[in-house]
């Protein structure tokens, strides 16, 4: 749509052989689209060329943040989208939305980061917050309302992050305490194969080869992958028992659902489920996922398969779980000076 309505503000957005034309032009629709004539005529005409328009980097940061804000919430999870609002809303709003992208500069970056961090944030949390300005900054170029930016982002030296996850103990136990038979067996195939969360809110049918073994993580109208990537994931016997059960009591395209409607996450049940179960941590989706990369690496895994296996874009993410295959074989050195004592 060429001309449209943002709050109590019309804007105009045309593209002419190519470039982007995006402008916050007028207070009702009629002069707006007077105004969106205008534009086209002038251009047809060469009299207005491209400058002051697209590629001249003359766009607010605030204007691109909304459209990119609205294009998170159809591509990505409820909980992406909700997670990136809320740290725009909260907190980059106020100092950035105001400027021209062409503005923004590494002191204005480094402004932010100061104010943050004498306000007690953690530079974890102020590496997102200046990773979703790149991310916005990137929707920019990408969609030709501006050319590229030359920008250094300068983000905060972050402790290791180590993930929590279930000992064999703590997962036999949690099994125990879910009595809904579709949420432990999607506890159970999160276990198995490593997919995220969201991945196994929108796995179908479709995705599933039960000859050659595999599930296909792909896109679908409904859901992309966090990574934009395909990927392919081998299914061990128990899996794809654990499947082909579901299978033959399916009453729905997803298979974690009895209805047409995928169930988007069991981030509560899981959570009652572990107090119950008596574990001593928060028991999140997530953990799922590092319980089969941790348990993988201890039993001998390599980092580059778990790494394909759990569509990770660099070998250093999947190398934050060492940790665990270090602390194991540390007990094992104790038990053996136990034994000699």
């Amino acid at each position: 749509m060429s001309v449209y309505k943002r709050g109590r503000s019309w804007y105009v957005n045309i593209m002419f052989r190519g470039i982007r034309i995006h402008r916050k032009v007028a207070g009702s629709k009629r002069e707006a689209l007077l105004i969106e004539a205008e534009l086209k005529t002038q251009l047809m005409r060469n009299e207005l060329g491209i400058k002051g328009f697209a590629g001249s980097n003359d766009v607010l940061f605030g204007d691109v943040a909304s459209e990119y804000l609205d294009h998170v919430k159809k591509t990505k999870s409820k909980r992406t989208y909700e997670l990136e609002a809320g740290d725009y809303n909260t907190h980059l709003k106020v100092f950035f939305s105001q400027y021209f992208i062409s503005d923004i500069d590494n002191e204005n970056l480094l402004r932010y980061q100061a104010m943050k961090k004498s306000n007690g944030y953690a530079n974890r949390t102020v590496n997102i917050h200046l990773g979703l300005v790149r991310k916005i900054i990137n929707y920019a170029v990408d969609y030709g309302y501006i050319k590229h930016v030359q920008l250094k982002y300068p983000m905060l030296r972050e402790p290791k992050k180590l993930h929590a996850f279930l000992s064999p103990e703590e997962y036999g136990q949690l099994k125990k305490t879910v009595s809904y038979d579709l949420a432990l067996k999607r506890i159970e195939i999160g276990r198995l194969t490593g997919m995220r969360p969201s991945e196994l809110t929108y796995l179908s049918w479709g995705d599933i080869d039960f000859g050659l073994m595999i599930i296909r993580v792909q896109g679908k109208k409904e859901w992309k992958p966090k990574t934009d990537e395909e990927r392919t994931i081998p299914l061990g016997k128990k899996a794809l028992s654990i499947l082909k059960e579901l299978f033959a009591k399916k009453k729905s395209k997803w298979v974690f659902s009895y209805t047409d409607k995928p169930v988007k996450s069991i981030r509560g049940a899981l959570a009652t489920a572990g107090k119950k179960a008596g574990i001593n941590k928060k028991v999140t989706p997530n953990m799922l996922r590092h319980t089969f990369a941790t348990h993988a690496l201890i039993n001998g895994a390599d980092l580059q398969s778990i790494m394909q296996i759990m569509g990770h874009r660099n070998i250093e993410t999947t190398q934050r779980y060492l940790h665990a295959v270090g602390d194991r074989l540390r007990m094992t050195v104790e038990l053996f000076d136990e034994e000699l004592n």
